[in-house]
């Protein structure tokens, strides 16, 4: 295994208008600070985040390229792809764990196209110590597929409670993200315990009964830890992102995506499942 490819629109990274660090900045800032700990680790490592940047039409290259000096992402893990392709050519080219942008047609392409994906919103946010990388995510539609979410949608709340208890033991099956995630958990392993600049979060409205337990036995099943767990049992998402302060919240429902922003959290909305349909 080598680097994990992280592709971030440029739209994203920097405002257009003004050239000041985007609503993406703080995340891939924060990736750099883990590629550069990867190396005081092992200096011949090669399994470290790789961040292609790709232009948004319009967009002036060596303004881009004096912006990723300017702010400090100068780095040999920091690219930018300066050739004219289809951008579904170019994601099945260099296969990204995830694909960041502002433009959710974009993004709705990627997903479609099996890429795990999501559309971030510029605003203003409280920006994140650049010490630990932390990223939260929600269960269903984003880690997990939205099997359940549609059972849920379609039959209701309690046929959702049965259809959990009833297939506890069952696996489900892997989200958009999961490559992401999996990616993020092979990077702590090799951190170990002690001092690891990542933490990951799982954030989801399940309940700590059956439904919770059913997501906790997926995780453990398929040999992926999470650093913390909260079961808020369809309670607001955003006061309990406020206190963790991610570099980036992923969730297939725009409200949870509006109530991180509200509480000054960076939202990246995933267009996945039944409950973009």
């Amino acid at each position: 295994m080598t680097s994990f490819t992280i592709a971030v629109s440029s739209r994203a990274l920097f405002r257009q208008e003004t050239g000041d660090k985007g609503v993406a900045f703080p995340f891939v800032k924060a990736l750099t600070m883990v590629n550069q700990r990867l190396t005081e680790l092992d200096q011949a490592t090669e399994e470290q985040f790789e961040i292609v940047l790709i232009p948004s039409d319009g967009q002036d290259i060596d303004h881009l390229t004096k912006n990723i000096e300017k702010y400090g992402l100068k780095s040999d893990r920091v690219r930018m792809i300066t050739g004219e392709k289809p951008l579904l050519d170019l994601l099945n080219e260099i296969e990204p764990v995830l694909y960041l942008s502002t433009n959710p047609q974009n993004v709705k392409e990627a997903i479609t196209a099996g890429h795990g994906a999501a559309t971030m919103f510029q605003g203003d946010y409280h920006e994140p110590s650049d010490e630990v990388l932390r990223v939260a995510f929600d269960g269903d539609g984003v880690l997990f597929s939205d099997e359940s979410e549609r059972v849920y949608k379609e039959k209701g709340l309690q046929s959702f409670y049965d259809n959990e208890r009833d297939n506890e033991d069952e696996p489900l099956i892997q989200g958009p993200l999961s490559k992401f995630f999996q990616a993020l958990v092979h990077l702590q392993q090799k951190f170990g315990l002690q001092n690891c600049p990542i933490r990951t979060y799982l954030v989801t409205s399940r309940g700590t009964s059956s439904p919770g337990l059913r997501a906790l036995k997926t995780l453990q099943r398929d040999k992926l830890e999470i650093n913390e767990a909260f079961f808020l049992c369809g309670a607001h998402k955003g006061p309990v992102l406020k206190a963790i302060k991610p570099h980036i919240f992923f969730d297939d429902q725009t409200p949870h995506i509006d109530g991180a922003l509200q509480n000054g959290v960076i939202g990246a909305h995933v267009p996945y499942g039944v409950r973009n349909e």
